[in-house]
């Protein structure tokens, strides 16, 4: 074969494997963390803000599927602008308040996705005038995490921790393990805790196409340390969430959520 047919060959399945490559979908998000458990109050909030930027110079279309702990996901579509970040909150979904819910974003084109979410004791009033039930006045906390971009079957988190204890600490500290499901069948989870000369086992499963919320503070011991693996028999998501609070007020003083490494 003579060198010119040689290179044109060439050239031509370099073309068809850069077509193969731009036509390949683009790799979901998983965001475990949106909504919460009901608040006590009413001019208690949290919000969820899913931002998503757009590096493209073309729009992005957006499938959303939000999952939940006791119905049937549903379907959301939406579109994020070029090369600029586009927010929108859980509540444009039309998930009531003190829901929790993950989301799986899936889109024609490559871009990241953040989570943002926000409690006030002034029902969402961010405003010089707002007003709150709270005798410590009015509050505001959040806290973010990029996304997860693929399900495994083992995932770990290295700081858990479960503090009760008033006669020694003036905040009180739960957790809650996230697990997603999005498969067609039941996800068996094995969550195995380690702690300094201590370990404990917690078989759980996970409906398909659910988010399970597994309260740690039911399962660790308190205020100890530990690191916490998960081994599922089919691919899941995993996320860790604590909150902080005062012993003597159901208000949050802080709350962060961390993405659990998988391997």
């Amino acid at each position: 074969m003579r060198p010119v047919k040689r290179l044109g060959l060439a050239a031509v399945a370099l073309v068809v494997l850069a077509s193969c490559r731009q036509s390949e979908p683009a790799r979901p998000h998983y965001l475990l963390d949106f909504g919460g458990p009901p608040q006590s109050q009413s001019d208690f909030r949290i919000t969820g803000h899913l931002v998503v930027f757009n590096p493209a110079s073309t729009e992005a279309h957006l499938e959303l599927t939000l999952f939940f702990e006791d119905a049937e996901p549903r379907v959301v579509h939406q579109v994020a602008a070029p090369r600029a970040s586009t927010g929108t909150e859980s509540g444009a979904w039309g998930v009531p308040q003190g829901k929790r819910f993950a989301v799986e974003v899936r889109s024609d084109v490559p871009v990241i996705c953040q989570a943002t979410v926000g409690w006030t004791n002034t029902g969402g009033d961010y405003s010089p005038g707002a007003r709150t039930s709270s005798p410590r006045g009015v509050r505001e906390t959040s806290k973010s995490y990029l996304s997860i971009r693929e399900l495994a079957r083992r995932w770990r988190i290295a700081d858990g921790i479960v503090l009760d204890g008033p006669q020694n600490l003036w905040i009180r500290e739960s957790e809650w393990a996230l697990v997603l499901n999005p498969g067609a069948d039941v996800a068996r989870v094995s969550l195995d805790l380690y702690g300094s000369g201590w370990t404990r086992r917690q078989e759980i499963e996970v409906p398909p196409r659910r988010l399970r919320a597994v309260y740690m503070d039911d399962v660790a011991p308190r205020n100890q340390l530990y690191g916490a693996e998960l081994v599922s028999d089919s691919p899941i998501a995993a996320q860790w969430v604590r909150e902080v609070r005062w012993y003597d007020s159901p208000e949050i003083m802080a709350f962060w959520s961390v993405p659990a490494t998988a391997d």
